[in-house]
């Protein structure tokens, strides 16, 4: 299966089941300030061949993104600074 980039590979004997699942999760990244306090102006990416675009926090939270269950880098870019 081939989505938002990325891709998961599933082995099944399909005689005993012939329905084969592939199922994402819901990936949310938060930025939060020194208290733990929610900010905005964040920009977020995740890395699946290149760096894709998540989006721009809002209340702290960018949109949400259903994704492959895999794992990811994610990068956020906060005052012209990224971090990994």
């Amino acid at each position: 299966m081939t989505y938002a980039y990325a891709s998961k590979d599933k082995q099944q004997d399909i005689s005993t089941n012939a329905t084969v699942v592939f199922q994402t999760v819901k990936a949310a990244v938060q930025l939060q300030n020194s208290q733990g306090n929610f900010i905005d102006q964040g920009t977020v990416q995740y890395y699946s061949g290149a760096w894709r675009d998540l989006g721009i926090t809002t209340n702290g939270i960018a949109r949400t993104k259903e994704l492959l269950p895999n794992s990811y880098s994610f990068r956020m870019t906060y005052a012209y600074v990224s971090a990994r």
